[in-house]
């Protein structure tokens, strides 16, 4: 079986233990922005690299939708990855194989907002017209999965960093809903008064989607702890 958990990065960074090819690839964002750093990067075939300090680690999940052809794929940070045990061990590629034998999705566990709801989270942390205008987009085209956002935006629930392994046709069925979704926002957003933080709206607002997509399918889900490694 071809499984490979991209290892999205914008620097140089040590592998670590357990992280072995050829399971685990370095995948350099934004290299279209940036000095090579030697790893694959974004900017080649079909990409958007030029989106990254929008777009963050999504440029990488593009990417690999349009390039790659795989059985099982994943994405990582050059800092963060799904672990096991207590030693915090890296999950092998083995190990993701096994994990999605019985289920859909392996997505990072979620953990509780300290507000009341993601949307006030998003609300307190980020701008919620940017959320309110994401939710207007999927009202318009997607509007079955307008119930799954809604719930999805009362919970308290939330994985974030965009992590998460599938099957490959899972894997494009996702990118192939959000990025639509994505870049209508980006049609119709004005972000010309957002500092740097700010103006990654788009990896914030795919944090979110990731949970309504899933959540609209009834997706087996496997929730596995995520480890900061550096």
């Amino acid at each position: 079986m071809d499984t490979r958990i991209y290892m999205i990065t914008h620097k140089h960074f040590d592998i670590p233990k357990g992280a072995d090819a050829p399971f685990y690839i370095p995948l350099h964002v934004g290299r279209k922005l940036g000095t090579d750093l030697g790893y694959q990067g974004d900017d080649t075939g079909e990409e958007i690299s030029e989106k990254n300090r929008t777009f963050c680690e999504l440029t990488g999940l593009y990417w690999i939708w349009k390039n790659v052809s795989c059985d099982i794929v994943g994405i990582a940070h050059y800092r963060r990855f799904f672990i096991h045990g207590s030693q915090n061990d890296i999950m092998s590629g083995e190990m993701i194989e096994q994990a999605l034998k019985d289920h859909d999705i392996l997505l990072s566990i979620s953990c509780f907002t300290q507000e009341e709801s993601v949307y006030d989270h998003y609300q307190k942390w980020h701008h919620l017209s940017d959320l309110k205008l994401c939710r207007q987009v999927i009202s318009e085209l997607c509007p079955k999965d307008l119930d799954a956002f809604d719930l999805a935006m009362r919970c308290r629930l939330f994985s974030g960093g965009n992590l998460f392994a599938a099957s490959k046709k899972i894997f494009d069925d996702y990118c192939g809903w959000l990025f639509p979704i994505l870049f209508e926002v980006e049609k119709r957003a004005d972000i010309s008064g957002y500092d740097d933080y700010q103006k990654r709206l788009y990896g914030f607002l795919a944090e979110r989607l990731l949970r309504v997509f899933v959540m609209g399918r009834g997706f087996r889900i496997k929730e596995t702890e995520v480890g900061q490694i550096q």
